[in-house]
């Protein structure tokens, strides 16, 4: 029935309400480095799901209490799914299912540029040479980063202790 019969519209009130919100969270990230908490999409979604909350009472408006159940279940899920540990910031990166953080591509870049630099002297790079650089960079996690780019078929292994671009 709610589905044929029920097309609730957005208030005034209410558009403000998720408006406000979403500015909120993009200004959190603005003219910093920071990754962007939200995106127009989460926003869209934002308005679905005030709408959704309004068709299951059966209203024909979107009232501010839709509005607000809305953000709170947003902010439940981009905690839940989004929160880069390392900077503790949402990343709407991770929230979507990309899986890695803006941090962690950073760290990565990092270790692809000491890799790319290495091996311009020789196609094997030593690991142990790009951990010495990385910690110099503030990268500590390398090992793990290496996994990852060979998993990724970035990188390959030709000799125990040695990497290799592909």
């Amino acid at each position: 029935y709610a589905r044929d019969n029920c097309k609730p519209e957005l208030t005034e009130e209410a558009g403000k309400i998720l408006k406000r919100f979403y500015i909120k969270m993009r200004k959190k990230a603005e003219g910093t480095n920071l990754p962007v908490p939200i995106t127009l999409r989460q926003f869209e979604a934002l308005i679905r799901l005030s709408e959704a909350s309004a068709k299951i009472q059966l209203s024909p408006v979107v009232r501010k209490e839709d509005a607000q159940r809305a953000i709170r279940l947003m902010r439940y899920s981009l905690i839940q799914l989004g929160l880069d540990p390392e900077t503790g910031m949402i990343d709407v990166d991770r929230a979507e299912g990309a899986g890695t953080t803006s941090s962690e591509r950073n760290k990565i870049k990092i270790v692809l540029d000491i890799i790319n630099e290495l091996s311009a002297v020789k196609k094997e790079v030593l690991v142990e040479d790009i951990r010495n650089k990385a910690k110099k960079e503030g990268v500590d996690d390398v090992d793990e980063i290496l996994e990852k780019l060979k998993r990724e078929g970035m990188l390959f292994e030709p000799s125990p202790g040695y990497v290799q671009k592909v």
